[in-house]
């Protein structure tokens, strides 16, 4: 038995039985699965827990290759459930529900992925997913972290620097010093292109422009100029940096080596997602994140997880949702002493035993943090906003296009 069984189960009864996958009216089949609007206030997780079981089977599809440990470890707690899990990257997450979606066909229960612009205002509206917060967490996760959709995981873009080349510290104080010859042609980041987290992690920067003006006026002492056609401090930013050779990556695996191998004399800094400052312990890198850059060196995200419409175990989803986000036993004050993934860390962290490193973050505040990651809480970060993404990825986009041709 599961600490959350312990502690939430109540009068046990049968949840009603949910129709075929194929059910084409969705109110009926959130009706039927107690979600949307017909969540209950107060959850019965033994009951969930019975219907789960019975329903014996889950599919998810996400983002991150880290989806196959989370499974792993829920099917260590709950073997009745046999889990489907598949990591797809971001965009092909999105297209393939919404391919199946489209020709009728739903056979994903769970959804984990960044792209707010998409998940918020494109597959929710639609039900192609439901968001669902375990009515248990609803106090201990910041409404903006938990509507319109539940943070599952939060991350970040960071800037790494190599600490064997610069031993004294970071070589950079201001973004704007990476537009100057010296870091001609070394600079790397991915393709927005082709990576959703990517065009996300522009668009944050475009919506930041101001403080990217503020930035350079700090770095040169004097107002920036912008280029012709260009009139925000990130765009100006972005055509100054692809003018300096930025070069572009095919993977965050491969921009984590490109910052952190050793023996260079002169690498690259790199836009890298904040976890792969893991690979220091195990591929001997010597990344180091660039936290005080001015004006900011650390661009969060969300990336999300829901339900998929129409899913069909959504008990089993509910299941897992929850499991993702840890058990309720968990405390600030909680430590996590030895393998996450093992024993009594296991059963406390749940799903956060795969992710309970540097550089992936619970969105609930009453969760220790990782060791290395004490500073996350007081690091000035950079957001986005789905609104400002849905708004102007496109034109993002556009743009990337047209630099990059020049």
């Amino acid at each position: 038995m599961t600490i959350r069984t312990i502690i939430l189960a109540g009068t046990l009864a049968a949840l009603p039985a949910i129709a075929s996958a194929q059910d084409t009216d969705i109110e009926a089949w959130m009706e039927r699965a107690q979600l949307g609007a017909h969540q209950p206030e107060t959850e019965d997780w033994a009951a969930i827990g019975e219907a789960a079981k019975e329903e014996g089977a889950l599919t998810v599809y996400a983002s991150s290759s880290t989806i196959s440990a989370v499974a792993e470890d829920f099917m260590k707690l709950y073997p009745e459930i046999e889990v489907s899990a598949f990591d797809l990257g971001s965009e092909k997450t999105i297209e393939k529900l919404m391919r199946e979606h489209q020709a009728g066909l739903y056979n994903v229960d769970v959804v984990n992925t960044g792209g707010a612009a998409q998940m918020v205002y494109e597959l929710l509206p639609q039900n192609s997913i439901v968001n669902y917060v375990p009515r248990y967490l609803a106090d201990d996760i910041p409404q903006a972290l938990q509507q319109p959709l539940l943070t599952q995981m939060v991350e970040a873009t960071v800037l790494f620097y190599n600490t064997e080349t610069y031993p004294d510290g970071p070589p950079i104080s201001n973004i704007w010093e990476l537009t100057e010859p010296e870091w001609s042609k070394r600079v790397g980041m991915k393709s927005p292109l082709g990576s959703l987290t990517t065009l996300a992690l522009i668009a944050n920067l475009v919506e930041h422009g101001d403080q990217f003006a503020q930035a350079y006026e700090s770095y040169a002492g004097k107002p920036l100029v912008y280029s012709e056609g260009i009139d925000n401090g990130a765009y100006e930013f972005f055509h100054r940096l692809i003018g300096n050779d930025l070069v572009i990556y095919g993977s965050g695996s491969k921009l984590a080596a490109a910052s952190g191998m050793t023996g260079q004399e002169a690498p690259p800094i790199t836009f890298s997602s904040m976890h792969y400052i893991n690979k220091n312990d195990s591929d001997g890198y010597k990344n180091a994140i660039l936290y005080n850059l001015e004006p900011s060196g650390v661009f969060a995200y969300s990336t999300y997880t829901a339900i998929a419409g129409r899913a069909p175990h959504p008990n089993a989803a509910k299941l897992f949702v929850a499991f993702q986000m840890g058990s309720q036993a968990l405390s600030a004050d909680t430590v996590i002493d030895g393998p996450p993934r093992a024993g009594k860390n296991l059963e406390l962290l749940e799903g956060m035993a795969p992710y309970f490193k540097v550089g992936t973050f619970s969105p609930r505040d009453d969760v220790p943090v990782p060791a290395g990651a004490e500073d996350w809480p007081e690091v000035n970060k950079f957001w986005g906003t789905a609104a400002f993404q849905r708004d102007n990825v496109a034109r993002v986009a556009d743009f990337w296009v047209y630099e990059t041709s020049q």
